[in-house]
């Protein structure tokens, strides 16, 4: 039993930390490359709980997980909802859901994200009398984003899950759209010692999409991203405590990020969270919330603090059976 433990735990961080640093090292060799990615709203954080935290690669569980790392589905022993919206930048807004159910050995989920950028006004050039004016009206358009995803989950041992999802991604403007598809894969792992649990997830990959713009040079690539996360109890229990901990995230167009996190659980059903993100550019470094979990039902709220621009707030609500 101590060898298979070993070796679950040797696995996960046999593939999770090579690839951190390879990240790493790749973000401090290489040039900038914001903008070279299509899809770039699926690295949005959706989830009140994890925004609020950084990251929950390593204790997403049940619905939120759909939203971070599908192995944390498995842990659903029956039915769960988790929705949220987001006010998010310069009249942004998002929304997303997602519902989980045991099936087929595991656990099966289904989520939808919507990203709603609002109105925008239209402006161009006309001619007159063989001359050309600048019209600064000329109506309005809108712009959307929208993915759909089918995840599934499954422990292999006692504590040691896996998880994948697919999911089908568009973005329009105006009349241009484009589409798309992507995958994520996750593991995560509990040690049974102090609530010391780990995760790791690689999501976002898949086939390059045709721009737009046929004189642009290249295809564009969907924003893959590695994420690392490990937490622990600091101290008291799940009545009355602490767990601390951090997450990494880099981008394939971003530098790596780092998040120190914290959520104290009060009285069994208050919980109290908090982090500070480090990294290149964070214009997001702190980020708090809270939430509340009664027979079931948990309600959750998060605020982050942005540097040029108004606080990002964050609703969830989630069920589990």
């Amino acid at each position: 039993m101590h060898l298979k433990r070993t070796t679950r735990l040797a696995l996960i961080l046999g593939v999770a930390i090579p690839l951190s640093l390879s990240a790493q090292k790749g973000a401090e060799g290489s040039e900038d490359k914001s903008g070279s990615v299509a899809f770039k709203f699926l690295n949005l954080q959706y989830d009140a709980r994890g925004a609020a935290l950084g990251g929950l690669s390593a204790q997403a569980g049940g619905a939120e997980a759909l939203f971070w790392n599908p192995a944390g589905i498995a842990s659903a022993s029956g039915v769960g909802f988790n929705a949220g919206m987001t006010q998010w930048l310069v009249e942004t807004s998002y929304m997303n859901a997602g519902a989980v159910m045991p099936m087929a050995g595991g656990v099966l989920g289904v989520a939808f994200v919507s990203v709603d950028y609002g109105d925008f006004m239209k402006s161009g050039w006309s001619e007159t009398s063989g001359s050309y004016v600048f019209e600064a009206n000329q109506g309005t358009f809108t712009a959307s984003d929208n993915a759909l995803q089918v995840s599934y989950g499954k422990f292999l041992s006692e504590k040691f899950s896996i998880g994948a999802s697919a999911k089908t991604i568009s973005e329009s403007i105006d009349d241009a759209s484009l589409s798309g598809l992507v995958f994520d894969v996750g593991t995560q792992f509990n040690t049974g010692y102090r609530n010391i649990r780990m995760g790791a997830t690689i999501s976002n990959f898949g086939p390059s999409v045709d721009p737009v713009e046929t004189e642009t040079e290249s295809n564009l690539s969907p924003p893959m991203t590695f994420n690392f996360g490990i937490v622990g109890q600091a101290f008291g229990d799940d009545t009355m405590g602490l767990i601390a901990g951090l997450n990494v995230v880099k981008y394939s167009d971003m530098a790596q990020r780092v998040a120190l996190n914290g959520e104290m659980t009060v009285a069994g059903m208050v919980k109290l969270r908090g982090s500070y993100t480090l990294g290149d550019l964070v214009q997001d470094g702190l980020s708090f919330g809270a939430g509340v979990n009664l027979a079931g039902v948990s309600v959750n709220f998060a605020m982050t603090q942005m540097e040029a621009f108004d606080p990002v707030m964050r609703f969830s609500l989630g069920y589990q059976m």
